[in-house]
């Protein structure tokens, strides 16, 4: 006979969009939790094979008033929270060209009216902060102090350690088979375990959210799981490790001090179904590509290593956060892109507060009832 439980609510997904909301519903006093993990150790996917880095500058104002929000708890986590994860605050070079340039300027105006650091710099004074920049194609830079990496291991880490201490369960290698709903409301979700009976369903399932949704019969949200290579290259003397993360808007590439030398991403997407996302090796000839045209200091690097991973993006660019409007009790937390990291505490805030009301309207901007139609 199967094994059945019960819980107020459960978290299908233990990265960092499952266990964000997860800390910040116990931190609401919630404790009856069960978080559904189907991989072994959390962060197997999305939230384990990022950049790590810490982006606040973004065109979108409701995003970026999350990213503010995310930003800051990530430079001063709260004294109680069980990990201090490693924050290199060294901060960010947003570069571009043309009418690209002009609307990073306005990102940057936005920016700091929401009390961001954000500059206007100069091509000369990006170069002079950052050498490698010599001969790039750039018109002018936005640079912002607040901004860096983050160690995302033991940040995401310590929201489930929070969670745990507080009350709530992890458990791992359990996948979610079915989910019930009875007269339009959750009644159970079913996994390879048993049954866990409860009223509240959390789809913080990442590249597999939209799977888990359609068990539900929730909306039919268009998310859509991208593919997105990392290189790290060997050694390089010339780099400094206090340099910031340089991202090139314009021409879609980015780079930043690791490991002696330097992390390198093409900005490649490729849309998959949801999967453990392995190399395409073809795609290391666009990075080289677009170094050399528009990076040349860098044209003679050596890759030393290199993965990928997936992103998960909703059709119109905006998360996925709140209650689904056909299935009452039905949560998402999804569509987070590649702002996961940055806005983590934001995002899992905002959601313990909705899920905590059994209602939404509070965060219209990232609403799954836009996707009702």
């Amino acid at each position: 006979m199967a094994d059945i439980t019960t819980a107020d609510c459960v978290i299908i997904g233990a990265g960092f969009a499952g266990a964000a909301t997860a800390y910040h519903l116990t931190r609401n006093g919630a404790r009856d939790i069960v978080v559904l993990e189907q991989e072994a150790i959390p962060g197997v996917h999305s939230s384990g094979r990022n950049a790590s880095m810490v982006r606040q500058v973004v065109a979108d104002s409701a995003l970026a008033k999350l990213t503010e929000e995310g930003a800051a708890f990530l430079r001063s986590p709260p004294p109680d929270f069980p990990e201090s994860p490693r924050f290199e605050q060294n901060g960010s070079l947003l570069l571009a060209s043309g009418e690209g340039w002009r609307r990073l300027a306005r990102d940057a105006e936005m920016a700091r009216s929401l009390g961001m650091s954000a500059e206007c710099w100069t091509r000369e004074r990006a170069v002079a902060h950052v050498p490698a920049l010599e001969n790039a194609e750039f018109e002018g830079a936005v640079w912002s102090a607040t901004d860096g990496v983050v160690d995302i291991h033991a940040l995401l880490t310590g929201y489930l350690k929070a969670a745990r201490a507080a009350g709530a369960e992890i458990r791992y290698r359990s996948r979610v088979r079915s989910i019930d709903v009875h007269a339009g409301r959750v009644a159970a979700v079913v996994t390879d375990d048993g049954v866990i009976k409860t009223e509240k369903v959390v789809d913080a399932a990442g590249p597999w959210a939209l799977t888990v949704a359609r068990l539900a019969g929730a909306v039919d949200a268009p998310l859509h799981p991208c593919r997105r290579h990392l290189y790290i290259t060997s050694p390089i003397a010339s780099v400094d490790r206090k340099w910031p993360f340089v991202w090139d808007v314009t021409h879609e590439f980015y780079f930043r001090p690791d490991s002696g030398g330097l992390l390198l991403c093409p900005c490649d997407q490729e849309e998959m179904a949801p999967c453990d996302a392995q190399t395409d090796e073809a795609v290391a000839e666009i990075l080289f590509d677009k170094i050399r045209r528009y990076l040349p200091a860098l044209s003679e690097v050596a890759i030393r290593k290199h993965w990928a991973g997936l992103r998960t993006l909703s059709a119109d660019g905006r998360f996925i956060i709140g209650p689904d409007p056909k299935v009452k009790g039905f949560f998402w937390v999804a569509g987070l892109g590649g702002h996961g990291v940055t806005t983590s505490s934001a995002v899992g805030a905002l959601a313990a507060r909705m899920i905590g009301s059994d209602a939404g309207g509070a965060a219209e901007s990232f609403s799954p009832a836009r996707f009702a139609a």
